[in-house]
């Protein structure tokens, strides 16, 4: 069965600093077979303007990473530009460094669940995108175990990295299923070794078990697998080019 495929734009951020160079980007995106994206660190396009040039190449937007001062500063604006997108989930794109401790975890949660709730209501949810501290112990507590239990999983979703859960030591097959209906959008990325450092890589091109993480997704219910590379020595659009290739010859996209 086929799956959707989309590009996480972080990856190709130095080709989007303008709204002609982020047409051209997504038009060499769209040339690869990708359908979807995720809007990430693209805030300093005007979103109509984004969302025209996502509509004119039928590319749909299905995530973004939202700064975290926006969504407790200006809520409003963010429904805003998320329907002006046609996006349906808004997403962070990492904790705030203030909040990576035993306290923060709650204090975090408690009030994004609420942001989450509030969004839920203009028929938006909230996403949380995970990097490796969240797999630190507090007390004898995951961080990320703070934020799966306290918060509401009709509305406070998880954008799992594959990359970062391996990073915390963690097995992301396993993370996928203890997130089973709180994961509608994933990132997929590889690790590996070069000169003995630990580094991104395309997907399956490094030593992440994909066949096991790819039937996780499967019987979860993932429904956006969004292809990054946060950085590495392969050039950007190679990178994506190489992932795709890669899940196209096993019949996942």
């Amino acid at each position: 069965m086929s799956k959707i495929a989309g590009a996480q734009l972080y990856t190709v951020r130095d080709y989007t600093k303008t709204a002609e160079d982020l047409r051209t980007t997504l038009q060499r995106i769209k040339a690869m077979g990708y359908t979807t994206v995720q809007a990430s660190g693209l805030w300093h396009i005007p979103v109509e303007e984004l969302a025209g040039i996502a509509r004119s190449l039928e590319l749909g937007i299905v995530i973004t990473h939202t700064p975290f001062e926006r969504f407790v500063e200006d809520l409003d604006g963010v429904v805003r530009d998320h329907h002006a997108l046609g996006c349906s989930i808004a997403g962070i794109g990492g904790l705030p460094v203030q909040f990576r401790s035993s306290e923060g975890y709650g204090v975090f949660a408690k009030q994004f669940n609420a942001i989450a709730e509030e969004l839920g209501k203009q028929g938006l949810k909230f996403s949380y995108h995970n990097h490796h501290w969240e797999f630190e112990k507090h007390g004898g507590r995951l961080g990320m175990d703070v934020l799966l239990e306290e918060t509401n999983p009709e509305t406070f979703l998880f954008t799992l990295d594959t990359y970062w859960v391996q990073a915390g030591g963690a097995d992301p097959a396993a993370w996928i299923r203890k997130l089973k209906g709180r994961i509608e959008a994933i990132h997929l990325k590889d690790m590996t070794i070069i000169d003995q450092n630990q580094i991104m890589t395309e997907v399956m091109e490094g030593n992440l078990n994909w066949p096991e993480i790819l039937q996780a997704c499967e019987e979860t219910g993932v429904k956006w697998y969004l292809v990054e590379r946060d950085n590495g020595p392969t050039d950007a659009f190679d990178s994506l080019r190489i992932s795709y290739e890669n899940l196209k010859q096993v019949g996942f996209v």
